[in-house]
């Protein structure tokens, strides 16, 4: 800034100066002319934001397995079971009729004549159911009956968790002007002119 304002005050002096001696028609004592210094860059290196930092969220379903377990179908019980009763058939003699003495016509020899006769007890055989065993009652033990079935059983909660994402930079190069473009009067050999 200090250069800058020193070299438009030297323009400005050298200026009527100049135009005053090539009017008056003297020597040139020294000469300058106008140039541009071009502006001066610098290559700076930034970290630029690309991506946010962020975050969100995974969920994890419930696991689920079967496992077998064992079930009462029918619990223990006692049944009877009915035997009958047992007969058996037996035979006997029954006197009928007792030995009796009676009298009795009968045909001899042509002749009808009474006879006193001799008559045997008579007998007769006969069945009988007979007794042999009552009917009875007889305990039966059923033990239990198990059986096993599966069901299903949880082995892992539902859960989430939050993931972070990290914010993401990238590190550009840009040039930056350290010093703009001026204007300034430099010395110039030329004829006719000292330096």
């Amino acid at each position: 800034m200090r250069r800058r304002f020193w070299s438009a005050v030297a323009a400005l002096v050298i200026s009527p100066l100049m135009g005053s001696a090539a009017f008056a028609g003297g020597q040139a004592l020294s000469c300058y002319e106008q140039a541009t210094v071009p502006a001066v860059y610098r290559t700076v290196h930034e970290k630029v934001l690309v991506q946010a930092a962020s975050s969100y969220v995974v969920k994890k379903p419930a696991v689920y397995g079967y496992q077998s377990r064992r079930v009462l179908v029918q619990p223990e019980r006692v049944t009877y079971r009915k035997s009958p009763a047992v007969y058996q058939t037996q035979h006997r003699q029954v006197q009928v009729q007792p030995a009796s003495i009676g009298w009795e016509y009968r045909m001899i020899k042509g002749r009808n004549v009474l006879c006193k006769v001799k008559h045997p007890a008579v007998f007769k055989t006969v069945s009988q159911k007979v007794l042999v065993q009552p009917a009875s009652k007889v305990a039966v033990r059923h033990p239990a009956v198990y059986s096993s079935v599966k069901e299903k059983v949880l082995i892992q909660p539902a859960r989430s968790h939050v993931v972070q994402k990290p914010a993401v930079y990238r590190t550009v190069s840009r040039q930056v002007q350290v010093q703009p473009a001026r204007t300034v009067w430099r010395p110039v050999r030329v004829r006719g002119c000292r330096y």
